[in-house]
């Protein structure tokens, strides 16, 4: 995605909101899974990965601040999806369940993270509390362990799951185990684990509140 503007991807203006680029994500997501579209006889992964990746950006402050110095001065590309030919909505099934709950999830605890620094936010975070336990809920039924929660790891299972609908998600947590061992280093492996278990956190001091 070197040669794509984010912002085109998802098809929103760089003055997006979270929650405009949330809905962004979500429609296309809808539209361009391949469990829809394999239906037809069409691939649609590397697209999917391209909505996942630009929402994994945009999505996070930090990261979206530094995206946004980099694209500075950059030529605007051709949007890559048309939100106005919106398909009719499908069910999802298999992994995608797990996936969206994992991004609802994320999405509200990102909130969350930003009103816990604040005064007066008492009345939302018990709001986002209550939002938070439906996606936690699929989750845990799914039996799917927390620290496997975050939407980095979650993009990876939903891809794999991709590849054969069979696989359990025993088996997709298996496979995720091994491609760390062997694509990861030390070093790396090591701030994942601490991504997950700030992440954890985060979700507990949630719950609690």
């Amino acid at each position: 995605m070197d040669n794509k503007n984010y912002y085109d991807t998802l098809g929103v203006s760089v003055k997006a909101s979270l929650d405009e680029i949330t809905s962004a994500k979500n429609t296309l997501a809808k539209k361009y899974h391949p469990d829809v579209n394999l239906q037809n006889g069409i691939d649609t992964t590397e697209q999917m990965q391209e909505i996942l990746e630009a929402y994994r950006i945009l999505s996070d402050p930090k990261l979206r601040a530094e995206y946004d110095r980099e694209i500075s001065g950059r030529t605007s590309v051709m949007q890559t999806f048309d939100l106005h030919n919106e398909d009719s909505e499908t069910e999802d099934s298999g992994f995608v369940i797990y996936w969206k709950a994992s991004n609802e999830l994320y999405d509200i605890i990102l909130e969350s993270n930003t009103l816990f620094r604040r005064k007066d936010s008492g009345e939302r975070l018990t709001e986002l509390a209550l939002q938070a336990s439906k996606p936690i809920l699929t989750l845990q039924e799914a039996q799917i362990p927390e620290r496997y929660w975050h939407p980095d790891i979650m993009n990876w299972l939903l891809f794999t799951s991709y590849k054969n609908r069979n696989f359990t998600i025993s088996y997709l947590i298996t496979l995720y185990e091994e491609y760390t061992k062997k694509e990861f280093s030390t070093l790396n492996k090591l701030k994942i684990q601490n991504i997950c278990m700030k992440y954890q956190h985060s979700v507990k001091k949630l719950m609690k509140y």
